[in-house]
């Protein structure tokens, strides 16, 4: 007696049934909520996790690997690392967390008026929108850190002049599909002033899509920072961010894998969990716009 096959995705169906939709978005929101708000502590409150100083100098052995003293070994002046990771959360996360709020802040902005102004208006600014999303966005942010100065204020103005122009276009896009819904045209009817229509009955339709993307984008802005950094033009010693660590660690690579390998754990768990909390809110975004619970 031959069996009959089971239908092709059976298993995606069964999967479906197992854990259902509201779930498996819960648990990525929970999952990236749970890392951002571990690492943002960390960032806030270094103390919590660790009493040893990020600068102090031969508390322990040059170049010793984890142990239960250290917990990430020591570097090769005898600092311990694991203080040194965790005090680096401050620096590279208050970075990104700037780079994404200039950026998404300018980029609302300017996306808004020109959407909502058009004409000769949205003409001029979406063609400096095209000039900038069509170079090399991480090669011209090197370029202005390069020029501006090394140092983190320089990364941090060089990446958010890179950031704004994908948040003008995404924004002008909603502006332009919300502008002529009936309640905009009622309020414009009933004689509200341009800057009222905006802010009261067009970008608040924008805000879900862009938290969206703003918790996404934390974590490609961190890379951004640690890449610039690891270029050498970020942050300078003695400071403890996470690319400059790794910059430091690549002497050491044979003897001291530690070096390379905890801050390149921190920058991709920290990713990670912003990737999960944006693809979580998304997906609860997609299933309340097609009235999904």
């Amino acid at each position: 007696m031959t069996v009959p096959a089971a239908p092709a995705g059976w298993r995606h169906r069964v999967m479906g049934r197992a854990v259902p939709l509201p779930v498996r978005r819960n648990a990525f929101v929970a999952a990236g909520g749970l890392i951002v708000l571990l690492f943002a502590a960390a960032a806030a409150f270094p103390r919590l996790f660790t009493h040893a100083s990020p600068t102090a100098l031969y508390v322990g052995p040059p170049l010793s690997p984890p142990s239960a003293a250290h917990w990430f070994g020591t570097d090769e002046l005898g600092r311990d690392f694991f203080a040194r990771v965790v005090y680096g959360a401050r620096d590279s996360l208050v970075m990104s967390v700037l780079v994404v709020a200039i950026g998404a802040l300018a980029g609302t902005a300017i996306g808004a008026l020109a959407g909502f102004r058009g004409g000769a208006a949205d003409e001029v600014l979406m063609r400096i929108v095209d000039l900038f999303l069509a170079l090399p966005a991480f090669i011209l942010a090197l370029a202005l850190s390069a020029f501006l100065g090394r140092g983190m204020a320089s990364v941090v103005i060089a990446l958010s002049i890179v950031w704004w122009p994908g948040y003008a276009r995404q924004v002008r896009g909603m502006v332009l599909s919300t502008k002529h819904r009936l309640h905009v045209q009622g309020a414009r009817a009933l004689g509200a002033s341009r800057w009222r229509i905006v802010r009261r009955h067009i970008l608040p339709f924008t805000y879900g899509q862009l938290n969206t993307r703003v918790t996404q984008d934390l974590g490609f802005a961190l890379v951004n920072v640690a890449g610039l950094s690891f270029l050498g033009v970020g942050a300078q010693p003695p400071a403890s961010e996470w690319g400059l660590l790794l910059n430091a660690g690549r002497s050491y690579v044979t003897n001291g894998w530690w070096l390379t390998l905890f801050p390149g754990l921190a920058i991709t768990v920290w990713t990670l969990g912003a990737a999960l909390l944006g693809d979580g809110l998304a997906a609860r975004l997609r299933g309340e716009s097609q009235g999904r619970p």
